[in-house]
């Protein structure tokens, strides 16, 4: 399983524990989906706003 996959998951984990705020879960149900299509890299997603790179952060820590 690649980096994005990896952390696509985890992201679809933490919307599921609420950890990421409703105003935003339909915008990271697309980042979701394209990252574990392999439409979007995890490289791409570090030049979108902070808020989603802050989530991006907190999900790679998680993972470990």
């Amino acid at each position: 399983m690649n980096q994005e996959t990896k952390i696509a998951n985890e992201l679809q984990k933490m919307l599921t524990e609420n950890q990421i705020p409703v105003s935003v879960q339909e915008d990271f149900n697309v980042l979701f989906e394209k990252l574990a299509n392999g439409e979007l890299t995890l490289g791409e997603l570090e030049n979108k706003d902070q808020f989603v790179v802050e989530v991006i952060q907190k999900a790679k820590n998680r993972i470990g």
